[in-house]
């Protein structure tokens, strides 16, 4: 996670390692998210740790490795729903999956058996699945565009963190 909280965001200093972190700034800046004073950017490459309180102030979180990726995408909405306060902005993105004809099925059959082997995650997405998991785990859907093969969310939370007698945190083990 790499916390922001600098008011002079730019495309330049957005420059990010991830996929899509160009496309993801014009997003942001679509809604007037970019200078968001209380943005957390959860990176594919690193590895946190967080707990509930350490994101009761967060106000924007972007998530920069796509729904498709995530090894186990139930529990980190869930692990979400559990630790965010309400109102925050959730921002991610997603591959679509097409409906494939001929050679581009046997290429995606191919594609999806190499992912296999290589015990990589990918999961099959389209819009309507991803705004239905969103709803499911309380977040409201305020925008979904595609852009450059991806497909870019906003959403909100809407539920109350959760008051259980044990406490949630954030790993991004699940990212794996």
């Amino acid at each position: 996670m790499i916390p922001y909280r600098n008011p002079n965001f730019t495309s330049d200093n957005f420059y990010l390692t991830a996929e899509g972190g160009k496309n993801f700034f014009h997003y942001l800046k679509r809604f007037n998210l970019s200078k968001e004073p209380d943005l957390l950017i959860l990176s594919p490459n690193n590895h946190y740790y967080y707990e509930e309180i350490d994101l009761r102030n967060v106000r924007t979180l972007l998530n920069l490795k796509k729904l498709n990726l995530i090894k186990d995408l139930d529990t980190f909405l869930q692990t979400l729903t559990h630790i965010l306060p309400p109102n925050v902005n959730f921002i991610g993105c997603f591959s679509e999956s097409k409906t494939l004809n001929g050679s581009e099925f046997l290429l995606g059959l191919s594609t999806r058996f190499n992912n296999f082997l290589d015990s990589r995650t990918d999961h099959y997405m389209d819009k309507k699945d991803v705004s239905e998991l969103l709803e499911k785990y309380g977040f409201k859907l305020i925008d979904m565009t595609e852009m450059n093969e991806l497909t870019y969310f906003y959403t909100q939370s809407v539920n109350q963190p959760a008051k259980l007698k044990h406490s949630w945190h954030l790993s991004l083990d699940i990212f794996d």
